[in-house]
C-alpha cells in the first residue's frame, strides 16, 4: 500500500468522515492529510473538539518547503490521533491560505509516496474537485483515487459532471484511470451501485453504511457508547479497506511490466 486519496464532486458527501474512519481502522501505521483547501481543519474542530491548537499542519509544511527542510520537518507538523499509529496533518486554518499551497503539493506528493518505505501509508482528504489551488498533484500520484458520493440524483449528477475530467487528468498526468473508483455513501438511497456504475462508467469500489450516530462521533466528537467498534459505519469501512488493497494491487500489477521494461532499457540500452 501507499497513498489513497478521497475526493468529491460536491460539498458534504462525507469525505472527511470516511477518511477518518479508514485511518482509524487502517491495518498499518497511517498518516491522514487534510488537503481540503476550503479552509479550517474539520478534524481538529470536530473529532478532537478543539482540544489541539491549530499550530501544526499544511501551512507550516509550506514554510518548511520554502526553507528546503520539508522532509526533515514533516512529522513535526503531524498530530497523534491514535498514539503513533494514526497521525494527522491538519488542514488550513482559513481559505485565504490556499494560494500558499500551490508550490507545496508536488513536493509533498513525493514525501508522502516515500513514507511507504518506512512502513507507513497515507490517506488524503482532498476535499471537493475543481477548487482553486486544490491538491490535484496528490490525486495524480495516488495509488487509489476514490470519488465519494451519496446516491441521490443531485449527487450522482454532480459526480457525472466531474468524473470524466478527473479520469482524463489521471490518464494524461497521473498514474492512470485504473486508480479511480467510486465509493458510495448510503447505497440504495435511492440508487444502487449497478445503476451508478452504468450512469458514470466508473467502477464502484464499495459502499459505506449510512450511519448518522457513528458519523456524528467522528465529525463533531459526539458520544456514541460502548458498541462504537460494532457500528455499521465501521463494519462497512473494514470492507472498503479490503477493497482498496485489492484496487492498489491491481494497479501495481499493471505497472509492473512497464517498470521492468524501463529497467531493461536502462540496463542494456
Amino acid at each position: 500500500m501507499a497513498v489513497v486519496a478521497l475526493t468529491s464532486a460536491r460539498g458534504a458527501p462525507g469525505v472527511t468522515t470516511t477518511a477518518l474512519a479508514m485511518a482509524m481502522l487502517w491495518p498499518r501505521p497511517v498518516v491522514l492529510v487534510e488537503a481540503d483547501v476550503a479552509g479550517s481543519s474539520s478534524i481538529l474542530a470536530g473529532y478532537l473538539r478543539g482540544t489541539v491548537p491549530p499550530d501544526r499542519g499544511l501551512v507550516s509544511l509550506a514554510v518548511a518547503h520554502r526553507r528546503g527542510v520539508l522532509d526533515d520537518k514533516f512529522y513535526d507538523q503531524t498530530v497523534a490521533l491514535i498514539e503513533n499509529r494514526v497521525r494527522l496533518v491538519p488542514g488550513l486554518v482559513n481559505a485565504q491560505q490556499a494560494a500558499s499551497m500551490d508550490k507545496l503539493w508536488s513536493p509533498l506528493s513525493i514525501v508522502l509516496a516515500n513514507l511507504e518505505r518506512t512502513g507507513t501509508d497515507v490517506i488524503v482528504d482532498a476535499g471537493r474537485l475543481g477548487m482553486r489551488h486544490g491538491p490535484m498533484p496528490l490525486l495524480r500520484s495516488a495509488d487509489a483515487v476514490l470519488l465519494v458520493t451519496r446516491t441521490t440524483l443531485p449527487a450522482v449528477s454532480s459526480a457525472r459532471a466531474r468524473v470524466n475530467v478527473l479520469r482524463e487528468d489521471l490518464v494524461e498526468l497521473g498514474q492512470g484511470d485504473d486508480t479511480l473508483a467510486m465509493l458510495l455513501i448510503g447505497e440504495g438511497q435511492p440508487y444502487r451501485a449497478r445503476e451508478i456504475h452504468s450512469a458514470l462508467g466508473v467502477p464502484v469500489l464499495a459502499s459505506l453504511a449510512w450511519d448518522q450516530a457513528a458519523s456524528d462521533s467522528l465529525s463533531v466528537g459526539a458520544p456514541y457508547g460502548r458498541r462504537f467498534a460494532a457500528a455499521p459505519l465501521f463494519r462497512s469501512t473494514r470492507v472498503v479497506i479490503g477493497a482498496v488493497h485489492e484496487l492498489v494491487d491491481r494497479h501495481r500489477t499493471r505497472l509492473a511490466p512497464a517498470a521492468e521494461s524501463l529497467m531493461e532499457e536502462h540496463t542494456y540500452g
